[in-house]
């Protein structure tokens, strides 16, 4: 593949290249034996000359200095028995369920977090203070009204939280002599705020490139003239599901039924489906464009889409932890 540098920028990809950067590879065989037409690539909108304004605030600025901070601020194991505090880095394992069902979206193993308040939890990582290392813990709490499964809005849902693990975080001395070379973005106060403001200056500008992509893309896949069979949105879900979900449930426990009833709620969540559908239709359309030749563009810009087609569905894949010969949330759930 040849290298991406000004001498190649906006030579078309060839199909190889495609191939190579997994753009064609990843959809379903279902894809090879649908007819569509090439969509119109003209109305992708560029992002030349785009200038980008420094969107963020002075809070921001503190709140990665004190991210930082706490980044590189020294831990300490707490001993199975011992009690968590407000602060601690904790490993858990978590099912929710609902509406006497467990939740699609909702399983997490070996997943590292702050005792800290989660918009999308609330009250659910608050509740481990005072939990002792090693305990499962029920929690009950209502979804907000902002939850990304729009069926479970204003929802009572009903966690089982095993803590299998938890970490002091011991803060850092900001008057002591090496508290900047743990720090490692300056030797003064002023010299580290300057470098995290241009970090997140670098940041905002590589999203909002990102941003101009995925409109380009949604653009591209609106135009896409093919009808998607609902069979084919199914078949993608079931994929995404068995690669994101279906192994963590595997990790925990669960019983066929319960495994069942996740990938239902993936089939049935209408955002889900809809970027599902999404993904469904650029894959088409990358395919229709690649065969005749007529894509224009870049590997850098072709690599943003492959990372996008990469995680295609909600849940943090890296959240997945060993085996379990037995469910450990047994009784731990009071289920609706």
């Amino acid at each position: 593949m040849r290298s991406h540098d000004s001498s190649t920028a906006g030579l078309p990809l060839s199909t190889g290249e495609l191939q190579g950067m997994g753009l064609l590879a990843r959809g379903s065989g279902a894809l090879a034996r649908l007819r569509f037409r090439a969509p119109d690539i003209s109305v992708v909108p560029s992002s030349e000359g785009a200038q980008v304004s420094e969107s963020f605030t002075e809070e921001a600025v503190l709140a990665r200095y004190r991210t930082l901070c706490r980044a590189v601020a020294p831990r300490r194991n707490r001993a199975p028995g011992e009690r968590v505090a407000a602060g601690d880095d904790v490993l858990l394992d978590v099912l929710g369920f609902a509406n006497g069902r467990l939740m699609a979206f909702s399983a997490r193993s070996e997943w590292w977090t702050e005792v800290a308040a989660n918009s999308r939890l609330p009250g659910l990582l608050e509740s481990l203070v005072g939990l002792k290392v090693g305990e499962t813990h029920p929690v009950e709490l209502t979804l907000p009204v902002d939850h990304p499964v729009e069926a479970l809005r204003g929802v009572v849902a009903r966690f089982a939280v095993k803590l299998r693990a938890a970490r002091e975080v011991v803060a850092l001395d900001e008057q002591s002599s090496d508290f900047f070379a743990n720090l490692a973005r300056g030797a003064t106060l002023d010299e580290v705020m300057a470098h995290l403001r241009q970090e997140l200056a670098a940041e905002w500008e590589a999203q909002d490139q990102r941003q101009r992509q995925v409109e380009a893309l949604r653009e591209w896949s609106r135009r896409t003239r093919v009808e998607v069979p609902r069979s084919l949105v199914d078949e993608e879900l079931r994929r995404c599901w068995s690669e994101v979900e279906y192994p963590v449930l595997v990790r925990l426990g669960l019983a066929s039924e319960q495994m069942r009833e996740a990938l239902e709620g993936w089939l049935d969540d209408g955002a889900t489906r809809r970027e599902a559908e999404h993904r469904v239709r650029l894959q088409l359309g990358l395919r229709a464009v690649a065969m005749s030749e007529r894509l224009k563009g870049v590997c850098a810009e072709a690599h943003v889409l492959s990372e996008g087609l990469a995680a295609r569905a909600r849940g943090d894949s890296a959240a997945m932890g060993t085996t379990r010969s037995e469910p450990w949330f047994e009784g731990r759930v009071l289920h609706a």
